[in-house]
């Protein structure tokens, strides 16, 4: 891929991220079409293999959420991959509102994600959602580093 094809691909993502609250199933649609069939997943919670595995995800996602947002500040791309970092919110049908910020580094080859990996702390995100977790975590961090 040139250049030109990994921006315009990481502007795809970007574009599909944030339409998300929107399209909600559209969105996951026009997932569909810029990830190869056998593209690898990584996130702190699973390890997915395969387009229909990653999708399937997508869709438990946003059948569960009341609210699905993102926020994208950054994208970045080059050299057959693609960097964002995002805030997203999710409001499950029940519980509080979370917010996770985190970055997703995506490997593309001909025109298309084949590996994608998203980074973001879950523990500080469910902390900051309960107070007395919270309270809690923010009493524990200085100690741990």
């Amino acid at each position: 891929m040139t250049v030109d094809e990994d921006q315009a691909l990481a502007e795809t993502l970007r574009d599909i991220y944030v339409s998300f609250e929107r399209e909600g199933e559209g969105a996951i649609a026009r997932l569909a079409r810029i990830y190869d069939r056998d593209v690898v997943f990584d996130d702190p919670l699973q390890t997915l293999r395969g387009r229909e595995a990653f999708l399937a995800m997508n869709r438990r996602i946003l059948r569960r959420a009341r609210r699905l947002s993102f926020d994208v500040s950054d994208v970045a791309s080059g050299g057959g991959a693609i960097f964002l970092a995002w805030k997203m919110l999710y409001q499950p049908r029940v519980g509080p509102t979370l917010t996770f910020v985190g970055a997703t580094r995506a490997r593309t080859r001909a025109g298309l994600i084949v590996e994608q990996r998203d980074y973001w702390d879950l523990l500080s995100s469910v902390a900051q959602s309960l107070p007395l977790v919270g309270r809690i975590y923010a009493s524990l961090t200085p100690h741990l580093g």
